[in-house]
This record gives structure tokens, C-alpha cells and sequence, in this order.
């Protein structure tokens, strides 16, 4: 069922912080990712990842490249200390002096602790105008 107003605006918080960290060079989104079971599955073929260490790094890695990650919608849904978020949004890419708008949507998988909720999952995807599948 979808999330209570509370639990809401706690994921949706924490989606736009993370995202806020993403996009900030010198920043680090993996203080976010911290939980030992942590696990992210990128848009990109063989983009996997599991545990803190690694995937606060590549975290780090990305906030360096200075790409604007924007959500912008975020619906949340929660069944008792596990939350799930639909992220819409897009990211600024700059290469090679070209800035692009991507569509990038992630699927987030929460879970709350005494300490409030923590990432478990990351699942991004890069929509095609022309799905393949």
C-alpha cells in the first residue's frame, strides 16, 4: 500500500539528499549506502554492485563527475519496516563538452532500523523511446 504522509516524506528525503550528493563533486553519497547488505543494479550492462565499501565508492566516483541528478517524482509505498520508492527524474550529463538530458528512474528498497531508514537497494534505469524488450 502506499506510504503514510510520514514515511513519505522521510523516503522522499532521503531520495533527495542522496540525489543532492550525486550531484555534488567532493560529496559522499556512500555515507548513505552504508548498510552491509547494500546492492545496486546501474542502467549499464555489468553495473552491479554489492556492500558498502564498493558502492560508497563508485557513489563517490559519480558525485566527482558533476552530473545534476534531479528527482522529480517520487512515489513510496511501505509495508511495515520495508519501504519501497519509484524514482522519476532526470540526470545533466557534461561529456566531452556536450551537456545531455537523460531520463533516469530508480527503484529504491528501504528498510528502518532504530536509527531511521537506510538504502538496501538501487536499481537504476535509463529509459529508450524504443524498448528492445
Amino acid at each position: 500500500m502506499l506510504a503514510d504522509d510520514v514515511t513519505r516524506a522521510e523516503i522522499e528525503g532521503l531520495v533527495r539528499e542522496t540525489y543532492r550528493r550525486m550531484s555534488t563533486p567532493g560529496a559522499d553519497p556512500g555515507e548513505l549506502f552504508a548498510h552491509p547488505d547494500m546492492t545496486v543494479a546501474g542502467s549499464g550492462q555489468g553495473e552491479l554492485m554489492y556492500g558498502p565499501e564498493v558502492v560508497g565508492q563508485v557513489g563517490r566516483t559519480i558525485a566527482g563527475w558533476g552530473f545534476t541528478w534531479t528527482p522529480e517524482e517520487v512515489r513510496v509505498w511501505r509495508e511495515r519496516d520495508v519501504a519501497w520508492a519509484q524514482v522519476l527524474g532526470v540526470v545533466i550529463t557534461r561529456r566531452d563538452g556536450v551537456e545531455e538530458s537523460v531520463p533516469y528512474w530508480t527503484t529504491g528498497v528501504f528498510a528502518r532500523d532504530e536509527s531511521g531508514w537506510q538504502w538496501r537497494y538501487w536499481g537504476g534505469a535509463e529509459p529508450q523511446a524504443e524498448p528492445r524488450v
